[in-house]
């Protein structure tokens, strides 16, 4: 089985399974990647929806970092 075919579907995934992919795919270098992308923004979905407004500037500050 490839790396591809293990990544989750990121509809129905725990949050360890998405920051599993994520490591994973970073690991090897995958991080240009559209699996990569896919992962880092289902998180970053996940994130928005379990914080507050009052606390999006520092989730803001963390995605930057990961796409730049």
């Amino acid at each position: 089985m490839s790396l591809i075919d293990a990544l989750p579907d990121v509809s129905s995934a725990s949050d360890f399974t998405l920051l599993e992919g994520l490591y994973q795919l970073t690991v090897t270098g995958h991080t240009q990647d559209w699996e990569f992308e896919r992962l880092n923004n289902a998180v970053y979905e996940r994130l928005l929806s379990t914080y507050s407004s009052n606390d999006t500037g520092t989730v803001h500050a963390v995605h930057s970092l990961m796409t730049d």
